[in-house]
């Protein structure tokens, strides 16, 4: 499914939020774990980090207000599993305001990311495969949708575990080309924000 490079700032803060539950989860005894996460904020882009220095090919201090829910797991499957399998699932609304009009862009997405397959390779690797869905939706100003991207993504990595049950410290190795199919209806974020924005 092809993403939207700007939505980063939205996905970091799942990432960092599924990462820090993942240690306390294989720590907990048994395995079987579901953690909820929330998260709202505002920021202004561009990041200061990024040498573009502009967003959308010119903005600056484009606010961006962030909504977060998800579900991050952990489940067992049974004695002969070689690791337990992760999942996370989550619903994010990101407000993009121009600033030069005050008018917004909203973009929502609906996203799971699960492990479908593990297998022990017998070599302290495993073999993983894992899926993508999601759906993402875009509106105007006055809450008209101007776009929607449906799809799905399967890739298989091979996994150095370094001798460790901890996750934190695996190696993932993509294997293969993944396979990713899906409906896009809107083409580009900064056209699309800015022809909704422009006023």
């Amino acid at each position: 499914m092809r993403t939207y490079d700007v939505l980063i700032a939205a996905t970091a803060a799942v990432a960092s939020l599924t990462t820090a539950a993942a240690p306390v989860a294989a720590q907990s005894g048994p395995p079987d774990v579901q953690v909820h996460y929330s998260d709202v904020y505002d920021v202004l882009l561009p990041d200061p980090s990024d040498p573009a220095g502009s967003f959308c090919g010119g903005l600056t201090d484009v606010p961006l207000h962030v909504e977060i829910d998800g579900y991050f797991s952990i489940k067992d499957h049974g004695p002969n599993a070689p690791a337990p399998y992760f999942a996370d699932r989550f619903r994010s609304t990101s407000v993009y305001t121009n600033p030069q009009t005050g008018l917004t862009y909203t973009v929502v997405r609906v996203r799971q990311s699960k492990d479908l397959r593990i297998v022990d390779n017998g070599d302290g690797t495993l073999t993983l495969t894992g899926l993508n869905t999601g759906s993402l939706w875009a509106y105007g100003p006055d809450g008209d949708l101007l776009g929607r991207q449906d799809g799905l993504a399967r890739e298989t990595f091979l996994v150095d575990t370094l001798g460790t049950p901890d996750p934190e410290d695996d190696v993932l190795i993509p294997q293969d080309d993944p396979f990713i199919a899906g409906l896009v209806t809107t083409v580009d974020f900064c056209d699309d924000f800015l022809s909704a924005t422009s006023g």
